[in-house]
């Protein structure tokens, strides 16, 4: 009797556990679909319209060609341009960025006081999207390339001092320690311990964060920051959409050399190519040439770039410090619409680029190299196209609102989401794929149970990832028209209301840290289990 008590205990604590984990998982799902169901009413999407005004983007395309091609002659210094506020931008970000790396890590600085602050400035700093910053230097220095270079260079140190700051927390301390026993001082840790193995992720840091560059810098001259992202307000503004096609053609040209070039030299340092002491001459003679080619070119002053940079430093102090509290409900209502078109947008992608993941991966099962090399290149050309020309685009077709924000980013990123999908399928192990194949497991049997449980918490991770990105994304987008914040700082910056402008910095900040911690806890939970 009592073992037969016992047995139904525990099929009853079994029974409840069961229904108490479906009451879970039917819980969030509920809480899921009422989330998606406030994001979709807040970006006002609309499936008919997009079906019924989406042929309208089409005949747009269709303006627009042949390309004006006898504009070039007047588009290349424009080009070149771009090219040399990325060089500028990326090398004074890396400069600046190098002390906050040394100084936020817990190695090397193991007193709070300092290692604290360099964070959370760190931190502050990633979280302020590229385009406010160009509007925030344009306001500081005036039109032109010297805003440009300006506003790229905080960007690149945001973002370089962000990710070498990682690296830094893994280094090795048995150098440091060994440097520190001989009663040497801080700079000497710093310079033969510490540098030397940061050096390697360092580099690897600024060339992916200039192929970044270069995409930013394309699109800064919409709001006056030199290059070509003048060229194209121009031709938008006048619908001259061949020459329309033309920029957006030598954009996507210039960042896929860029692209290839830069991911080579990527592969090199992961893989630890050694190269001849020649060639190895020849590539840091070629990236001084090109900074110097920058600066002459430039006509950089530094005289004027001092004042500006004075002048960037008080116009942020007194946003900051005075910001216009009247508005921040608005800002609040607008930055929530941000986050409901990163949201859409995002999950359109992961959608999208879910199938474009396993169709782009050459190392898949049952996936003909052809078709694989040939989808690999679907992605890689969709991602050199900014977010701000697709909402150009998109608005050109919708109209201004959210929508034309919600498409820009879940085209842009299926760009960038079906890339690193295919490389992770690419990763999967082949043993629990060859077992089940081995039991006579059909394609789908095998998917489901072998590559699925493998790739899924990457992909969700990868997911969460993106969608940090392009909140930042969505709160400037508005500065053409596509919603969200970016349309209130864009107004506020039309009439020089910098207190309006620091009311918007005083919610995107918080509000895209707050998102950046939440997604890396839960990445964290997933990569991990």
């Amino acid at each position: 009797m009592a073992l037969w008590r016992s047995r139904d205990t525990a099929y009853r604590v079994s029974t409840a556990g069961v229904w108490l984990r479906r009451l879970g998982v039917g819980s969030g799902l509920a809480l899921l679909a009422a989330l998606y169901g406030w994001a979709l009413q807040g970006v006002e999407f609309d499936l008919f319209s997009i079906f019924k005004y989406g042929g309208k983007f089409f005949e747009l395309l269709g303006r627009m060609y042949p390309p004006d091609f006898s504009a070039l002659p007047q588009l290349v210094r424009p080009l070149l341009q771009t090219l040399q506020m990325a060089t500028l931008g990326t090398f004074f970000g890396a400069l600046m960025a190098l002390p906050l790396v040394v100084f936020g890590s817990q190695l090397v600085v193991r007193t709070t006081l300092i290692y604290w602050p360099v964070r959370a400035l760190m931190n502050v700093l990633r979280t302020i999207p590229d385009l406010l910053y160009a509007v925030l230097f344009v306001a500081a220095m005036g039109f032109g390339p010297a805003a440009g270079v300006g506003a790229l260079s905080f960007f690149a140190c945001a973002i370089i001092a962000k990710l070498t700051s990682e690296s830094a927390d893994n280094i090795n301390p048995k150098p440091i320690e060994a440097v520190e026993a001989v009663g040497a001082g801080k700079l000497h840790v710093i310079r033969y311990a510490v540098l030397p193995q940061l050096f390697p992720a360092f580099i690897d840091h600024v060339i992916y964060v200039f192929e970044l560059n270069v995409r930013v810098s394309a699109v800064m001259g919409y709001v006056g920051a030199g290059g070509m992202g003048m060229q194209l307000t121009t031709a938008m503004e006048w619908r001259n959409y061949p020459q329309v096609l033309t920029i957006a053609l030598l954009i996507f040209a210039l960042v896929i050399v860029i692209d290839l070039v830069a991911n080579r030299i990527r592969d090199a340092l992961v893989h630890g190519i050694g190269l001849p002491g020649p060639l190895r001459l020849l590539g840091v003679g070629a990236v001084v040439a090109l900074i110097v080619w920058s600066f002459v070119s430039l006509e950089v002053d530094f005289a004027r770039l001092a004042r500006g940079v004075e002048y960037f430093r008080n116009l942020v102090w007194a946003i900051v410090t005075d910001p216009a509290t009247e508005y921040f409900s608005l800002a609040v209502q607008r930055m929530v619409q941000s986050v409901q078109i990163a949201l859409i947008g995002t999950t359109i992608s992961f959608v999208l680029s879910f199938p474009l993941g396993f169709l782009a991966a050459r190392r898949h099962a049952g996936m003909p190299q052809s078709v694989a090399i040939g989808m690999k290149q679907i992605p890689n050309i969709i991602r050199a196209f900014p977010e701000l020309i697709l909402a150009i685009f998109f608005i050109a077709t919708f109209g201004p609102g959210p929508l034309p924000g919600v498409l820009a980013i879940a085209i842009h990123s299926v760009g960038m989401l079906g890339k690193f999908n295919a490389e992770i399928v690419e990763k999967i192990r082949k043993e629990p794929v060859e077992a089940l194949q081995a039991t006579g497991a059909s394609r789908l049997q095998v998917f489901r149970y072998a590559v699925l449980p493998q790739v899924l918490p990457e992909f969700l991770a990868l997911f969460l990832y993106r969608f940090e990105i392009n909140v930042r994304a969505a709160s400037v987008l508005g500065i053409v028209g596509a919603g969200g914040i970016g349309s209130l700082i864009n107004e506020a910056q039309s009439y020089r209301a910098w207190d309006i402008v620091g009311i918007c910095l005083v919610v995107i900040i918080p509000t895209v840290m707050a998102i950046d911690f939440v997604s890396a806890r839960i990445r964290r939970k997933l990569i991990e289990g």
